[in-house]
């Protein structure tokens, strides 16, 4: 009876001090636990950047946020998933984790999707391929996808574009895109900010001035690519009205090298020559389509031109122009200008030459 109770008394301490030591092992892995929810991944002072793909799970989540140095731990991080039950609830996209991030805030920022953007700026009157040239910089575009988009027939249909491309249509604004949304999504944002900023009460007046929104947007890209100072776009457009009233050719020097791929400039006497469905130099009325993407004052200037007695008008080399009612005028005002740009040339290679002397 004596051998018996010392086994069982044995035992029971045995048990305890088993006990014990899972209390104390389980603590431990607790508090490790806690100091992986509380602290940072990395204490590096730069964010990191990391993709998400569509179709990832949990695990592979896990594994690649350890490899990417934003968590410390990726068991712990899976089992962080599994407790909270949010692992089919991740997001694909493209993310920035502050070094700060801890596992949980990591955790709570891809649960919610809230994924890096890219800011990106698109100046009136770009073209299509300055867009798809931007985007690409950015690491947000195929400029090829982009282009091939732009003309996609069944896209331009489900955009509401009466058109043969997006050319007019993509509102020169400043967006934020993230890299997880495709080409098509992109356009679609900026064909619909367009619609949003057209100004009030365009299809009437456009209608009063017997114009389709295509015809509108394609005079608006002229007047963009003329215009600098923005009292002179409802003057400008005047003029052009005035001229296809007369059945004038507009003779606006940006239509003539539109189509010319990776054109820089200047616009040289053989460019005016050219056969082009765009060159108003060759061709009277309007273009075809847009030859850029005219922002909103443009748009409003050709909607609300001013009644101005002007046909011509040329630079004064400072952002306005010189206005002219007769061809006469005109040539002295075209006369004057070359003039001054002759000596401004002749004053930039003066002092090209005064600099580089002794």
């Amino acid at each position: 009876m004596g051998h018996f109770c010392r086994i069982r008394e044995t035992f029971y301490y045995f048990a305890l001090a088993v006990i014990g030591v899972g209390c104390i092992l389980g603590g431990l892995l607790a508090f490790d636990f806690w100091l992986f929810l509380r602290l940072p991944g990395n204490f590096a002072r730069e964010s990191k950047e990391v993709s998400i793909r569509s179709g990832m799970n949990a695990s592979a989540v896990s594994r690649l946020l350890y490899r990417q140095g934003v968590i410390s731990d990726a068991r712990k991080f899976y089992f962080l998933c599994r407790f909270r039950r949010v692992g089919q609830k991740l997001q694909a996209g493209e993310y920035a984790f502050s070094s700060f991030s801890t596992p949980g805030q990591v955790l709570d920022q891809i649960v919610s999707g809230r994924v890096a953007v890219q800011r990106v700026t698109v100046p009136e009157g770009s073209t299509v391929r300055d867009i798809a040239r931007i985007l690409k910089e950015k690491g947000l575009a195929s400029d090829e996808i982009i282009l091939s988009a732009a003309g996609d027939s069944n896209l331009l249909r489900t955009l509401g574009i009466d058109a043969n491309s997006m050319e007019g249509y993509l509102f020169p604004d400043t967006y934020y895109f993230n890299r997880s949304q495709d080409e098509k999504a992109i356009l679609k944002t900026m064909v619909h900010q367009f619609w949003r900023h057209l100004p009030a009460g365009w299809q009437e007046r456009a209608g009063e001035l017997g114009l389709t929104l295509h015809e509108v947007l394609t005079l608006a890209s002229i007047v963009e690519k003329e215009a600098v100072m923005d009292s002179e776009r409802p003057v400008i457009a005047g003029v052009f009205f005035n001229r296809l009233d007369r059945d004038m050719p507009l003779q606006s020097d940006p239509t003539a090298v539109y189509d010319l791929e990776g054109f820089s400039g200047p616009i040289l006497w053989n460019h005016l020559k050219r056969e082009s469905p765009y060159n108003t130099y060759r061709n009277r009325g309007l273009p075809i389509g847009p030859i850029c993407n005219p922002g909103a004052k443009s748009i409003k200037a050709v909607l609300f031109a001013e009644n101005v007695p002007y046909l011509y008008f040329v630079s004064n080399s400072d952002g306005t122009h010189h206005f002219s009612t007769s061809l006469e005028e005109h040539s002295q005002a075209v006369f004057r200008y070359r003039q001054l740009k002759k000596s401004t040339v002749a004053g930039e290679e003066s002092g090209s030459a005064d600099t580089s002397s002794p």
